[in-house]
């Protein structure tokens, strides 16, 4: 017999198997009948069919009657795709289980469902469920309102402020390899800092998100890809450089596919790069442009330089850390961060942190 809380958990999980279906939300559902799972799916990508949708098809006419557990309130209105409130009416489920409500424009599902003979639940694993959709919630429409708070706990006003103040801005999570030392300049005559399983780790965060991006002198130094590999993936991340002073070779490697878009002072023509001009260099402003180009949200790689002048404008979201030899939890460009030790990669250890929650 399955509880709500484990069919929730399996509804995040099957959401976690889309890489990135930006600008959508994460989603996974899962329905049951008489006890057995007998269907489940998962949002791929934006413009594909929603979880909802797919874990119908799978169940068939077995849906009716049956419970559907999903981490997010299913939408309500036409877009790409129709509604999926109709979809569940239309197939007889008798009760809806959501994680968190949808405060954007597609909300409302709960309601309507309601109003409709449905038994509809909302909350269960709503902080799990927060915590998968950060990047998504971030720039939603709308944050939970004030009459969802008892569902939640008392954090929740704190990320509404939080989260009002940022809109319009990428979600953005730093990654840093240190050493024992802390330092992120590998040993002479190596190039890598961390092991190989730590960098396959690197390549499965890397395709959660729209961008990564990097300093020049990271471009300079190392001539990096900027790439997903080794992993399926539709899509790669667009590339971002940070350049004020165009200093980026045009042999350099990140330039020689499309998909890249160099930041600078001064305008540059580069065969098979976007160049986005800011002529003040103001991050803030910088990542506004981003946004308004479609990246909602970046992986920031690279050294120390770039880092310390994102986290003192405080435009770092999340942190990703790997460090080899850790004694204990590091430090990041000299401050003490809200990180905590997630496993293991052989002789690295691997932290993560949220500054900012939405």
């Amino acid at each position: 017999m399955f509880s709500k809380k484990q069919l929730m958990r399996r509804a995040i999980e099957l959401a976690k198997k889309a890489a990135n279906p930006s600008p959508n939300p994460r989603v996974g559902c899962v329905i049951l009948r008489n006890g057995r799972i007998i269907g489940e799916g998962w949002h791929e990508r934006a413009g594909e069919p929603h979880a909802e949708i797919l874990a119908l098809r799978k169940a068939g006419k077995r849906a009716r009657d049956g419970e559907l557990f999903v981490n997010l309130e299913p939408c309500h209105r036409f877009g790409r795709t129709p509604p999926c409130t109709r979809a569940i009416l239309r197939a007889g489920v008798k009760k809806v289980v959501i994680g968190m409500p949808d405060q954007t424009k597609a909300g409302g599902g709960a309601e309507f469902l309601a109003k409709n003979g449905v038994v509809v639940e909302m909350g269960i694993c709503g902080k799990e469920c927060r915590e998968l959709n950060q990047i998504w919630l971030k720039n939603a429409n709308s944050l939970i309102p004030e009459t969802c708070l008892p569902v939640f706990n008392s954090e929740v006003a704190q990320i509404r402020r939080i989260g009002n103040a940022s809109r319009g801005l990428p979600f953005v999570a730093l990654k840093l390899a240190l050493d024992s030392n802390g330092s992120t300049i590998p040993v002479r005559g190596k190039k890598w800092i961390t092991g190989n399983s730590a960098k396959r780790k690197v390549m499965r965060l890397r395709r959660n998100f729209d961008a990564i991006a990097v300093g020049v002198g990271t471009i300079l130094k190392d001539n990096p890809q900027l790439t997903v590999r080794g992993l399926k993936i539709k899509k790669q991340p667009t590339r971002i450089i940070f350049d004020p002073n165009l200093r980026t070779p045009k042999s350099a490697k990140v330039l020689q596919s499309g998909g890249t878009i160099l930041v600078s002072r001064k305008p540059v023509k580069i065969p098979r790069a976007r160049n986005l001009v800011a002529r003040n260099f103001d991050l803030k402003t910088i990542l506004k442009k981003l946004f308004k180009l479609g990246i909602s949200s970046i992986f920031l790689e690279g050294g120390e330089t770039t880092a310390r002048k994102f986290l003192a404008e405080q435009l770092i979201d999340h942190i990703f850390i790997f460090q080899k030899n850790a004694r204990g939890i590091p430090k990041i460009c000299g401050q003490k961060l809200p990180l905590q030790k997630v496993r293991k990669f052989g002789n690295d250890t691997f932290f993560e942190g949220a500054l900012r929650k939405y």
